[in-house]
């Protein structure tokens, strides 16, 4: 819609186009005031109309504002939230990875510590044996013996063969580790 001001419809009223008056001469028609006053309303009226389209228009585009910024902040409110789950996920990983290296640590030391206890008590039961045969030995000796050198050379190929047995369980245990 066109808006136009007031003189300008005032000549559109009166049927006279600025400018025409010097065409027609001394012939004018003057309208009547009530018919001024009718066209007078309307054009305010389509001129109100317009402002209130204009009015309207600008509390549409003002609530439309708002909606598009109300769902920019739900989209970054969302992008924080995904991001905090991802951080929260990422150390929650860590701490299980951890964990289950705490565990394996553990049980570890534990299988280690019973192979030493292990090793301790062969170790003890092998030191009462020595100590055994050399008591039995050392009574041996006080009694005379028939072949006392056979029975020598088996004993040291025995304590022999013994000390072999030991170096062999304990580079065995050492491959373990």
């Amino acid at each position: 819609m066109k808006e136009l001001g007031v003189n300008s419809f005032l000549h559109a009223t009166l049927d006279e186009k600025p400018g025409d008056g010097a065409k027609k001469g001394a012939k004018k028609e003057t309208p009547s005031p009530k018919d001024v006053r009718l066209k007078l309303r309307e054009a305010l009226k389509q001129q109100l109309a317009i402002i209130h389209e204009r009015v309207e228009a600008k509390k549409l585009a003002k609530l439309a504002l708002a909606e598009v910024r109300e769902l920019l902040v739900k989209e970054e409110e969302e992008k924080e939230l995904e991001l905090g789950r991802k951080e929260i996920s990422a150390r929650v990983k860590e701490r299980v990875a951890t964990r289950l290296k705490e565990e394996e640590e553990k049980m570890e030391e534990e299988e280690m510590e019973k192979a030493l206890e292990k090793l301790q008590k062969e170790k003890a039961k092998q030191g009462d044996e020595d100590k055994e045969e050399e008591s039995k030995e050392k009574e041996g000796e006080k009694k005379p013996k028939k072949g006392g050198k056979k029975e020598e050379k088996e004993k040291e190929a025995q304590n022999e063969q013994r000390g072999k047995e030991k170096k062999k369980s304990k580079s065995d245990r050492g491959g373990k580790k």
